[in-house]
């Protein structure tokens, strides 16, 4: 079949899915395939001859391993599997895999020059493939429509496309035709997609299709790819986003927040609290302002995502709210749960870590434990040697074993232990052999990102200094003569994507270190009333600031509304300076409410009253 004709198929079905929602096929998804036309029959045959003789080819080449060799293998496998809880404290557990390597390294060894090699990778690929998809799916899929079946033509056609998915963990729920529309659909609405970081975020889309979990009604992954590929064109993602593999990029886009929420977060964020973005700690918002207390959604009129924010809630809401922050600057992230709690792990340069819980050992998510994931995010950082697990899967599939189960241990056909005896070598071989370049590394090859170039940025002698424009008004930016205090009490001082500078105040209940307070010392010519007015940021419901001017000390109530984390002026508030030295004093007081006090603050005005 001539290339035009894959192409055209690739255009046919992109129009398909864009008409009709992946919702609406994902949902279908679980359902039993329809019933087979003759054509699809003939097809059924056609993938089932295919997948027969390869694997008569496969099962040919593989290497011979002794009976008693595999049985010992097994029985030492199986034996995992009785020894729980599953604990690299529990001796038993891990005296049961130690024994299993012990025993299984004699069949590593005979089968090891086999799974170094990569001549028989295209074949494995594409068995593995038509095994996990299963003929007779394919055949339902291709039976629809004949650019369906030119899609499924042109995956078996390309080995390197084969090889990506499978080594990405291929198609989710063996659904290799949807994964192709979508991806076909992907490249149709960009050109951007065709080769580098947004090729391996553009099929990784297409291999989720959905998100594991999702709050929205509808979901189109085209637009959630685009969502990324947008904010990677404006330099808005992690510098280290543009290495991420394929399997990587799976963990960013499986977001239960819209599209719309991951983009507002983002610029929530970096006019809100920009060093944490500078700092690539995203996931601190969750500490300084995330409250743990009841769920409050109602309290502002915004998102879900800004009302978790505002509101606070438990477990729940803080690892959502976490796992946000992560995927919407490109962190992969992997939700995790634990018995009685919600929390996440999250892609790091240094490997993957756990964050508000209580290690790998106690987590798991969607049928797989902690371990497991931890197991093979930790050798995939060897890829060269990673490459032995994945043949190892792939013949597995390839000869219709059992797959494990990923809950527990000892599951899984004989090449599935081989696998995973790989990864438990990989691990125990040191250190990973790919380390993440570091930033500036990054930056010469991809370019800086947007907060690298406004930390950048110069700052003006007016941005830091009181200013007095021809008609009386008072500038002071909210940094002059301001000190940073770290913590769920404090300031921090910054650079403002607006430019200049700006400070991030946080008070939060019970404030049994003394309430902070942050001054400022204006000289006026006059006495007389001003209206104080702030440009400010806010993420929380409506708040009151406290100012009290010395001499005089009785305190004026500032109004800072929720600005849904955008920058807005704040109404005025009209306080008196008297001629000469002013002190202005600004504490949130003992408030009640809302457990946390926060705010951004860029300048504050104070008009002349005529």
């Amino acid at each position: 079949m001539k290339t035009c004709n894959f192409r055209m198929g690739f255009i046919l079905v992109a129009a398909l899915i864009l008409a009709f929602p992946v919702s609406a096929i994902a949902r279908r998804r679980n359902l039993r395939p329809p019933a087979l036309n003759a054509n699809g029959k003939k097809l059924m045959a056609h993938y089932a001859a295919i997948l027969k003789t390869l694997r008569r080819e496969i099962s040919n080449a593989l290497p011979h391993v002794d009976p008693g060799m595999v049985h010992l293998f097994m029985e030492a496998y199986r034996s995992e599997g009785s020894h729980r809880p599953y604990l690299t404290t529990d001796h038993p557990f891990m005296k049961a895999v130690a024994r299993c390597q012990y025993v299984g390294a004699p069949v590593l060894s005979v089968v090891n020059k086999f799974l170094s090699s990569s001549r028989w990778d295209n074949k494995l690929a594409e068995a593995s493939v038509i095994a996990d998809a299963t003929p007779r799916r394919l055949a339902a899929f291709a039976q629809k429509a004949q650019a369906n079946e030119r899609l499924i033509d042109s995956l078996l056609a390309n080995p390197a496309l084969m090889k990506q998915m499978q080594s990405a963990d291929g198609a989710r729920n063996g659904n290799y035709g949807l994964t192709m529309g979508i991806y076909a659909a992907i490249e149709k609405s960009s050109s951007y997609a065709h080769g580098g970081i947004l090729q391996r975020l553009a099929l990784a889309t297409a291999l989720m299709q959905e998100p594991t979990l999702r709050w929205q009604k509808t979901y189109n992954p085209v637009k959630r790819y685009l969502n990324y590929q947008t904010a990677y064109l404006k330099k808005q993602l992690d510098p280290a986003f543009p290495t991420l593999t394929t399997w990587q990029c799976r963990f960013v886009v499986d977001d239960p927040f819209s599209n719309k929420e991951i983009s507002w977060f983002r610029k929530m964020y970096l006019n809100y609290e920009p060093y944490n973005i500078a700092s690539e700690h995203y996931v601190n918002i969750v500490h300084t302002d995330v409250g743990y207390n009841d769920e409050d959604l109602g309290c502002v009129p915004g998102s879900k995502a800004a009302q978790l924010i505002a509101g606070g809630g438990e477990c729940g809401a803080r690892a959502w709210i976490g796992r946000l922050a992560e995927r919407s600057f490109g962190i992969p992230t992997w939700g995790v749960k634990q018995r009685g709690h919600a929390a996440l792990s999250h892609w790091t340069r240094n490997g993957w870590i756990t964050r508000f819980s209580a290690g790998w050992e106690w987590l798991w998510w969607h049928h797989r434990s902690g371990l497991h994931f931890y197991l093979e995010s930790r050798a995939r950082r060897c890829p060269n040697q990673f490459k032995k697990v994945l043949r190892a899967q792939w013949i597995a599939a390839a000869l219709g074993e059992k797959k494990p189960d990923l809950t527990s241990f000892g599951t899984g056909g004989f090449w599935y232990a081989i696998a995973e005896s790989e990864e438990r070598a990989i691990v125990a071989s040191g250190k990973p052999t790919y380390i993440t370049p570091s930033n500036a590394a990054l930056a010469r090859k991809y370019g800086h990102t947007l907060i690298e170039r406004i930390e950048a940025a110069a700052v003006s002698r007016s941005a830091m200094h009181i200013t007095v424009s021809a008609t009386g008004v008072i500038t002071v930016p909210a940094a002059y003569g301001q000190r940073q205090i770290y913590g769920l009490h404090g300031i921090i001082i910054s650079k403002s994507d607006l430019g200049g500078t700006q400070i991030t105040y946080h008070n939060a209940e019970p404030v049994s270190r003394g309430n902070i307070q942050f001054h400022y010392a204006i000289d006026v010519s006059h006495s007389g009333r001003y209206k104080l007015t702030a440009q400010i940021v806010s993420v929380k419901p409506t708040e009151y600031l406290n100012v009290s001017v010395a001499p005089s000390l009785d305190p004026v109530a500032i109004t800072i509304p929720w600005t849904n984390g955008m920058w807005q002026m704040t109404k005025p508030a009209e306080i008196r300076l008297h001629k000469g030295k002013n002190m202005l004093t600004f504490d949130a007081g003992h408030y009640s409410g809302h457990p946390i006090f926060a705010l951004t603050v860029r300048k504050w005005l104070l008009t002349p009253v005529n």
